[in-house]
């Protein structure tokens, strides 16, 4: 691929293709640009100097406007009826043209390449330095995080302790509770139990002592039932006991009730009644006969 030449403006840098300004001083400048910096003026004062170089153009074709494409017809004629010397001077020094362009080409894109590499440096050294500091930030962080980690390993160790404590203290609440319930149970069971037992009690304790003997009988073959018991009613609110009441209900029930079974197994039980009972026709004592015996213990 043949090299293209480049207009020669820094600034411009456009690619020449058809027509360009080519100078005495090896330069080469786009239509655009030679018109925009009045190069291809007519004028002397205008066109006296080198966009590039800043030569000075005086002479008429020290700056012409060439045709980078020419025609069959233009480059048979152009060098039609030269000598042989002032074509090969005419060739060579075109050549030395064409060789300075690339020269300057070659540099300028290898001043660009350096340029480009050291921007690539700087950026990379930049890049580098906040590499490290992200590092060193990094393992602050990473420090930071382990301590923080400890610190949460250690509250969670704690937390744990705390929650075992509570959960000791809660189940040792919840067995006082229940204890105290069952406590409350048992007591409230045999205060009910005392109190049932208490309405079995028909008669004092005295009494076992006072039916021990046996019975005696009067002369009117009548049982001597007075300190037996009766079908009277149960109530004793009137009885009286060496000037106290009764005991109360929530008193030994167990003691008051062998009392009772020994009265009633001594008033059922035939075996305790005196001989000379078994020789009598037949005694009945009705409840009448009771009720006057309570009332008339000396009939």
């Amino acid at each position: 691929m043949e090299h293209a030449l480049t207009c020669n403006n820094l600034k411009c840098r456009r690619e020449l293709s058809e027509r360009a300004l080519v100078t005495t001083c090896s330069h080469i400048f786009c239509i655009e640009c030679a018109q925009r910096l009045g190069v291809n003026g007519q004028e002397a004062d205008r066109r006296n100097t080198c966009l590039a170089c800043h030569s000075q153009l005086t002479n008429p074709d020290d700056a012409v406007i060439t045709n980078l494409s020419p025609s069959e017809g233009y480059k048979t004629s152009v060098l039609s009826g030269l000598s042989p010397n002032v074509i090969m001077e005419c060739a060579g020094r075109a050549l030395s043209f064409w060789a300075y362009q690339t020269t300057q080409d070659i540099y300028y894109q290898h001043v660009r390449l350096e340029k480009t590499v050291n921007d690539a440096n700087s950026e990379i050294e930049s890049l580098h330095h906040k590499l490290s500091s992200l590092a060193a930030e990094q393992d602050a962080l990473r420090r930071k995080n382990d301590e923080i980690s400890r610190a949460y390993k250690d509250k969670s160790r704690k937390v744990l302790q705390l929650q075992e404590l509570y959960d000791k203290v809660k189940r040792k609440a919840e067995l006082g509770q229940i204890q105290r319930a069952a406590s409350d149970a048992v007591d409230s069971t045999l205060q009910t139990n005392q109190m049932d037992s208490g309405y079995e009690v028909n008669l004092p304790t005295q009494i076992h002592a006072e039916i021990v003997p046996p019975p005696a009988f009067s002369q009117s073959h009548r049982i001597d039932i007075s300190g037996m018991n009766t079908s009277l009613s149960r109530n004793y609110t009137n009885m009286t006991r060496e000037g106290n009441h009764w005991p109360r209900l929530g008193g030994s029930p167990h003691r008051e009730h062998l009392h009772v079974t020994n009265i009633r197994r001594y008033i059922r039980s035939p075996c305790w009644w005196p001989p000379s009972i078994w020789h009598q026709p037949s005694i009945r004592t009705s409840n009448d006969d009771i009720v006057n015996s309570r009332r008339n213990p000396d009939s």
